[in-house]
């Protein structure tokens, strides 16, 4: 085997196991007609582990309404926390200690593939999606969704890219060498 072989293939097998597994990919999300029932609203996005459905990042922001001002919720922001299916399996919530303001999502699915994903709405003394300061008072969330924002990358991929590169590698060579013996 030649070393031109021998390279092309140690990529290949460098590329297998370096590729990230498929149940490891991030699902980027976008709030979407996030209101209140005091009139403010909820705006931002963030990522989950699309095998777990967790929240690995966010940044969401709410405006005031009649019954909270608005909070930042942003996941590199000291002052702020997350928690995975408190409440529900597809719920995330999360506090910002300065505002002393949590958010509670919960949606209908888990958040595990792309799409649109609705959140519960509150309604009827029943709080399923909310924002409440220290949890009196609470304002209900009545409209809105989760929309994925980008697919995540097929594990395959990334081999793929490395093989063709491997094989590239390999015709440069090649072309190279012939050059080099025809001169």
């Amino acid at each position: 085997m030649t070393r031109a072989a021998l390279l092309a293939t140690a990529l290949v097998v460098v590329a297998a196991f370096a590729a990230p597994p498929s149940d490891a990919a991030t699902i980027n999300w976008v709030l979407s007609g996030v209101t209140f029932d005091d009139g403010g609203a909820a705006s931002g996005t963030f990522s989950t582990d699309s095998t777990s459905g967790n929240v690995i990042t966010f940044n969401i922001t709410t405006t005031a309404g009649t019954t909270l001002g608005g909070a930042v919720y942003d996941w590199t922001a000291i002052n702020t926390f997350s928690s995975n299916g408190i409440y529900s399996p597809n719920s995330f919530i999360l506090t910002n200690f300065d505002t002393s303001t949590y958010i509670n999502l919960e949606f209908v699915n888990p958040l595990t593939g792309a799409g649109i994903d609705e959140l519960i709405l509150s309604g009827g003394g029943n709080y399923a999606s909310y924002e409440c300061a220290i949890c009196n008072p609470v304002r209900g969330i009545v409209s809105g969704e989760a929309i994925a924002a980008t697919t995540p990358l097929p594990a395959a991929l990334p081999l793929f890219a490395s093989g063709l590169g491997g094989l590239g590698l390999l015709g440069w060579r090649r072309k190279r060498k012939k050059a080099a013996l025809a001169t």
